[in-house]
């Protein structure tokens, strides 16, 4: 797969393309994946460059599988559009507003919540609770592979399930409502809100999957261009690579890439 910063003539058309979009994840893309999910996961060394691109860019984004308030107390850069929970919540007027198709999911992931309890006595497990979503880490156990079956077995054995469905992560399982909302719609959403007609989602798991398809998807419209672009790590897999255009090798390289687009996105380049 071509890496994107020995392609950058490919992001030159795309920036031009007024207006321009840079969308991207937080976790394992901005900054590193880290240990302990509970506590906020700050990017100092991409903040400044955010700052900047903000009011260089039509549209600065970052979607995460975080909550819309959590990616907000990470980051706080005003005129970002902060949006959570995999698409269904969104930061605005201070607060986070959920979605209106999720409330009916509510109850089903609030007793598996419940029924989680019983594996935060597994050594290195973290129960991530995002009210609307749950995440059950699982990669600082002894034994990782035997915790996640430990998760999905639990989840199986649940009769609430059947309202939601599994993404099996990095280094968790995701839990959400069985609901049309995902990254995709989330990224469908901001190119329809802000009629962009280009536009770069940068992401690095399987949660990111919608949103890589939602970009290549758009470009079958003529009026519009964009890039989906892979942040890749050891654990990278196959499949993740078939669904984008380009990759950046770690963390290291988003940084590159975003001094790239505060360099080429000022005024008149």
């Amino acid at each position: 797969m071509a890496r994107i910063l020995d392609n950058l003539e490919s992001l030159q058309k795309i920036i031009r393309r007024k207006p321009f979009g840079l969308i991207t994840d937080m976790d394992g893309t901005l900054s590193p994946i880290p240990h302990d999910f509970l506590q906020a996961t700050n990017p100092p060394r991409v903040l400044p460059l955010l700052s900047k691109l903000v009011s260089q860019v039509e549209l600065l984004a970052v979607v995460s599988g975080r909550k819309a308030e959590g990616l907000k107390n990470i980051e706080d850069i005003a005129g970002i559009k902060y949006i959570g929970n995999y698409g269904m919540e969104h930061w605005e007027n201070g607060q986070a507003v959920l979605h209106p198709d999720v409330t009916a999911s509510l109850c089903s992931m609030r007793a598996v919540a419940a029924e989680l309890e019983s594996l935060r006595s597994v050594e290195g497990m973290i129960i991530q609770d995002k009210w609307a979503t749950l995440s059950v880490h699982y990669h600082m156990c002894p034994h990782p592979e035997t915790a996640k079956q430990q998760i999905l077995d639990l989840l199986e054995k649940s009769p609430h399930i059947k309202n939601l469905r599994l993404m099996d992560e990095k280094t968790n399982i995701g839990i959400v409502p069985r609901v049309d909302i995902d990254k995709g719609t989330a990224i469908t959403g901001l190119i329809d809100e802000h009629h962009l007609r280009g536009a770069i989602y940068l992401g690095d798991d399987i949660g990111d999957v919608p949103a890589f398809k939602a970009i290549r998807q758009a470009r079958q419209n003529r009026d519009f261009d964009g890039l989906a672009i892979l942040v890749t790590s050891t654990d990278t897999s196959q499949s993740l690579l078939e669904e984008v255009d380009f990759t950046l090798d770690g963390v290291p390289e988003t940084e590159i890439l975003l001094n790239w687009f505060v360099t080429n996105t000022k005024a008149g380049t």
